[in-house]
């Protein structure tokens, strides 16, 4: 997990298998980060910025778990 802050459970499967990471769109030129729960696929929005992961981090943790 790329991230200093633990992430909360998927909200939609109740995995812990969750991970925050930077990623390639071609739809988006700068590299977004985003938040993905590897038992159901679930994601954040992507976020773009200096601290896109933490952005992407807190995003998914304001979601009801």
């Amino acid at each position: 997990m790329n991230t200093d802050k633990e992430l909360k459970p998927c909200p939609f499967c109740g995995s812990n298998q969750v991970e925050a990471f930077a990623q390639y769109e071609e739809d988006c030129p700068d590299r977004s980060a985003i938040v993905r729960c590897h038992g159901c696929d679930a994601q954040s929005a992507q976020m773009v910025g200096k601290d896109k992961i933490a952005m992407a981090s807190r995003a998914w943790n304001k979601r009801a778990a």
